[in-house]
Formats: C-alpha cells, structure tokens, sequence
C-alpha cells in the first residue's frame, strides 16, 4: 500500500508527544512492508537535499517553495520550505502567521502531489490534526485521494472563513468562522483519535462522525525506553534512584516525578502541587522526593519555585528541556511517575514508566485510563494507582499509599507494567490497527452501543 501522512511535526523537529507519534507510526508502516511518504514544513531545518522548486500564489504574494527529500529509517520525507514554510517557530510566531503557514502548506503540498502524481500517487493520506486541513483538503479536491483524518489533541481553535477561501476551498467556509477540525472531519473518509476514551469522553466533537469515526492506540518504543540502555544499568534500582536524587541535590527517599508541559489547561500541574503541600503535613512527608520537570506558563512556573523554596530538603523544579536519554534515566532510578492531567487523549509519559519500571500514578482519564490498570480494580495485573482528575486530596492520598507499599507489591506492578507496554501498545500493533483503517475494515464507535 502507497501511504501519503501529512503533519506539522516530523522527527528532529519535536515540539510535543506528536512528532513521536508521526514518525513511529510512518517507520511501522514502512516495517509492515508499505510504502510511506511525509508531506512535512521545513520550519528552517534544511533537512535532506533539494529536489525541486515551483512558485505558488499565497495572500497575494508569490512564493518560491523548495522541495527537500531525505529518506529516514525507510521513510521518504519531504520537507517543504519558503516563505512561512521556513519559519523556525513550528506553532508559530502568532496566530495570523501560523494560519498563513497552515494555508501555503495547504499549497505546496497540492504542487508537490502535481509533480509526483506520476510515479507516486497514494492510496491514502492520512492527515494528522488540524494544521494539515488545507492541504488534505486540496489534496482529496484535485487528486481524488481517500483520507483518514486523525486527532492527537482536540484544540477547537475557529479559523476565519478567508482562510479557506485563499487555500482554494471556500466550498467549506459557509459561516464566517470555521472549526478546521470538524471540515477536516467531514472531509475525510474515515476519523481517528488515540484512545477509545478520549473518542468517548469528547462525543460531542466525535458524535458528528458517527459512522466514520473510531480509535487507534498509540503505542511505545520500548527499545528506546529501556533499562539494558541505562548509564547505571547493572545497579540494583535503590542505588540508581540514590544517585539520581543525589545528581539533582536531594537525598534518598521514595522518589515521585513529574514530566511535561506546565499547562494550565490540561497537565494538572496545579494540582501535584496542591497535593504536595497537602503532603507536607504528613509524618511520612520527609522521606518523599518530588522531581518537578517541565516548563511553560510562568505563573506555574514561578508556583513550583515557590513549593521548592518551602520544601528545598524534598521538591527540585527543573524548567529546562531535558534530552531523552537524560529523561531515560529518570524514569529507569525513580519510584514513581505522576500523570495528574485534566484530560489526555493517550499520553505517552505513562507508558514510557512503565517501560522502564516507574510505577504510574495517574488521572483515570482518556489514554491513561486506557493504558494503566488500577491496583484497586485488578490487583493481580495492575500496572499502576488511578486518581480523580482535579482532586489534590485523592492524588495526595495515592502517593502516600504508593510510598507505604510492599516491595512485592511494588515489583508486581512494575514487571506488570514492563510486560503491558512491551506487548500491548507496540507501535506494530497501533500499525496494524492503521492498516484495518486504511482498507476500510475497522470498527466503528455507535452512539447506542455499550
């Protein structure tokens, strides 16, 4: 099968858990036996060699597009850059400028497919989230393509109609504003989203679809996230969490981390700090480490400055990126990982602890509920503790009760978890799942079915 995926991120060029996701499921594909292609913006990289250049008109403006191809783990990629295309902001600078971005990659994809019509042309696009609605839908109007359409993250943004008039497609501009999401929807044959309970938990988007809409797990690349890759692999994992711990100025105890954004909206950060002043009145609270990482809105940021500056003996904020191996090891030397998000489509901090012997404490919401079995609902093959979204005092509760379990409950669920991710959410799995999709033999979420 030909495959075209289109999407605004493609590894290097990482912002969130979606380049990870594009790209892993692209090289399954590819290692399935299909051919895949990228469609992807250069955001200034100049990656791979220049193969062509065309000139489209965009907002009254004509712009020289050059073509780069590279092939990368046996995927071809494409990247296309001028003008916007090679602005090094992924998501932006400003809203205007990445709606222009969105439209002139819209363009030059549909250009780029008139110059490979005749020795590529895809059985499917596969669009991923709602930048790539432009050039999905120029892509289905001039080439006739079937699609499938995929949303990682829900971000129900309105788009001014104009927009879809410049990209050649004011057919779907009937209001003045415009979800891109929804048209990309309706435009495509077949809706995806990463979880069954994100699918559920956001019917009122997906119910439009019914028919056509249904979930693809994400899945995880244990061969990265793996403790033979560790610095300090062969020690036992006490002395790795001490060394850890001692590397970032703490002294040992029973270690908890938080990994991601500090966003207000959906990571629950807010709410890990509640808990851990909460925490802070408990007798067992000196024998607690809280690794904060992450960076994002200020006022929690400078919150989470504040909690350690109170608790400098067990809570370290760290507001810096950290490369993958660096979180490689945090996740192979901590006890615990703490997922508090207010909502998460599938999330991939938990699996990636779980991969690596982090036991999980997480909201029991969209991907995470999907992916963590709760020690209270199957003791017996549990993988982790789930928490109500939003309530300090429950997530306060479980991490005293993770720091008091048994090490034979502690090794259950970490050899528990190891197993699930390795077996479970392969991204061979998720690929295969692609696949049923991509030929129309997938099941559908039913309004009336339970």
């Amino acid at each position: 099968m030909r495959i075209l995926m289109l999407g605004f991120e493609y590894l290097p060029v990482k912002v969130g858990g979606l380049a990870e996701a594009i790209t892993s499921t692209a090289e399954g594909l590819t290692g399935l036996g299909h051919e895949v292609v990228v469609f992807t913006p250069d955001h200034g990289r100049g990656l791979g060699e220049p193969v062509e250049r065309f000139k489209v008109i965009s907002f009254g403006e004509e712009v020289e597009i050059e073509v780069r191809k590279r092939v990368q783990n046996g995927v071809t990629v494409y990247s296309l850059a001028g003008g916007l295309l090679s602005e090094p902001d992924v998501y932006g600078p400003g809203w205007e400028r990445l709606l222009k971005k969105t439209v002139l990659f819209g363009k030059a994809s549909a250009g780029l497919m008139n110059g490979l019509i005749g020795e590529f042309k895809p059985d499917i696009v596969h669009a991923h989230d709602w930048h790539t609605v432009f050039a999905l839908g120029l892509l289905k109007k001039y080439f006739g393509i079937r699609s499938v359409f995929t949303v990682h993250r829900l971000n129900r943004a309105k788009v001014p109609a104009g927009y879809f008039h410049e990209a050649n497609l004011g057919e779907f501009a009937p209001y003045p504003d415009i979800d891109p999401e929804h048209t990309a929807a309706y435009m495509a044959d077949l809706v995806t989203t990463v979880s069954r309970s994100y699918l559920l938990e956001e019917w009122d988007f997906f119910g439009h679809f019914e028919g056509k809409a249904t979930h693809v797990f994400n899945g995880i690349d244990c061969t990265f996230w793996n403790e033979g890759l560790l610095e300090n692999a062969t020690l036992p994992r006490k002395e790795r969490r001490r060394l850890i711990l001692e590397r970032f100025g703490l002294s040992d105890g029973k270690a908890f981390m938080f990994i991601g954004r500090f966003d207000r909206a959906q990571k629950g950060v807010d709410t890990l700090l509640r808990a851990i002043e909460v925490l802070s009145s408990d007798p067992g609270f000196g024998d607690m480490c809280f690794l904060i990482i992450g960076k994002g809105d200020p006022e929690l940021e400078r919150w989470a400055r504040a909690v350690e500056s109170r608790f400098p003996g067990n809570v370290r904020v760290i507001t810096e990126l950290l490369p993958r191996e660096t979180a490689r090891e945090l996740y192979g030397s901590v006890d615990f990982v703490v997922i508090p998000s207010y909502f998460e489509p599938f999330g991939l901090v938990q699996l990636e602890a779980m991969c690596l012997g982090a036991v999980p404490i997480g909201s029991a919401v969209g991907g995470i509920k999907d992916t963590i079995i709760d020690l209270d609902g199957d003791p017996q093959n549990a993988t982790g503790i789930l928490v109500p979204p939003r309530d300090a005092f429950a997530l306060a509760k479980a991490m005293i009760r993770a720091r008091n379990l048994d090490e034979g409950t502690l090794d259950r669920l970490r050899k528990n978890g190891k197993r699930r991710a390795r077996e479970d959410f392969t991204w061979r799995n998720s690929c295969e799942r692609y696949v049923k999709a991509y030929l129309n033999e997938i099941d559908r979420a039913m309004a009336f079915l339970r």
